[in-house]
């Protein structure tokens, strides 16, 4: 296991910057219904803090892994984690099917996620094929992308494909039909908005850096161009991001209903 002293500085950043995804996260846990003795996937589970929450409602019957492409991210979330039913791999989605093979789980359950995720028919269809026949995917993600920090990336990636190039945000009514799409059964999906706010630019800068695996850099936008930006969009010293997402259920469609295949 990874030392304290050892872990990335921009993981513990994430962890502590991202209070407002980790509340949304929590608000999903609890439509999810999570039972005693389930297997769970948590895809995307950064640091681990909501995939040890389902650990807890598992019990100790229960299993629950947890996966993500960001090795810092995993190194924190098994240093942080003491559950003997609760494992961390990295791994993309992508390549979900060669990591999870021979596993059913009860729930997949992902937060803010599948807006990192281009292909989500085919990773909705990978999920599929490795639900319980009376499973359930949970599923919440960012629609578009936030106003303030596109215009916060612009000023250190002129182009926005450095750092906004690896989103793929979509809507609700894309989301339904790739849901429908993959072979399962949409059982409910809404679209909401929240605004999350940081009580300084520092913190603003710290999350947005976090968020996007360093990809976003604040030491490359010029200072006078930064205190421009701070005098725009600052509202009493803090920084709102205003979201749109999408939370939605969904179950094996009948015709996959013994495990059907692609």
């Amino acid at each position: 296991m990874a030392s304290a002293a050892s872990l990335s500085p921009v993981a513990q950043a994430y962890r502590s910057g991202s209070v407002w995804q980790k509340g949304r996260g929590e608000h999903l846990i609890a439509l999810a219904r999570v039972r005693r003795g389930e297997r769970v996937l948590d895809l995307g589970c950064g640091t681990g803090g909501l995939t040890q929450q389902l650990a807890a409602l598992v019990g100790p019957e229960g299993r629950v892994l947890g996966l993500d492409p960001d090795a810092a991210r995993i190194a924190l979330a098994r240093h942080t984690a003491g559950a003997p039913n609760l494992a961390f791999h990295v791994g993309a989605a992508e390549r979900l099917g060669a990591l999870a093979r021979g596993r059913s789980f009860d729930l997949v359950f992902s937060n803010f996620v599948l807006h990192w995720i281009r292909d989500k028919r085919a990773v909705l269809r990978a999920l599929r094929d490795l639900l319980h026949p009376a499973g359930r995917i949970l599923v919440q993600c960012v629609s578009s992308l936030p106003a303030l920090v596109g215009e916060l990336s612009r000023l250190a990636d002129p182009s926005g494909e450095k750092i906004l190039g690896g989103f793929a945000f979509e809507g609700a009514a894309a989301l339904a039909r790739h849901v429908e799409g993959a072979g399962l059964r949409l059982i409910r999906l809404e679209e909401q908005q929240g605004t999350h706010v940081y009580p300084s630019l520092d913190a603003l800068l710290t999350w947005w850096q976090a968020t996007t695996h360093d990809r976003f850099d604040p030491r490359t936008i010029e200072p006078a161009a930064l205190s421009r930006f701070a005098a725009l969009h600052g509202e009493g010293g803090a920084f709102p991001v205003r979201e749109t997402f999408c939370w939605f259920e969904a179950r094996l469609a009948p015709a996959h209903g013994r495990g059907g295949g692609g």
